[in-house]
């Protein structure tokens, strides 16, 4: 099952699991690869996630490159 057409539903995500922030992990990382240049605002926005969860993300994602 590919995560882009999965729902945090059907993937059984609890709040706070380590499972949920991987998956906003690759979100946001698919909607950077995508829209190379966006302001993290734009990605707060067009995914509907938390600033928090947005810059942890980001900081995750520059770690492992």
């Amino acid at each position: 099952m590919l995560l882009e057409f999965c729902t945090i539903e059907a993937l059984n995500l609890r709040p706070g699991s380590k499972e949920l922030e991987a998956f906003n992990v690759e979100r946001v990382r698919g909607y950077l690869e995508r829209n190379l240049g966006c302001k993290k605002k734009e990605v707060i926005h067009a995914l509907g996630l938390n600033p928090r969860t947005v810059a942890k993300a980001i900081m995750m994602i520059r770690a492992r490159s």
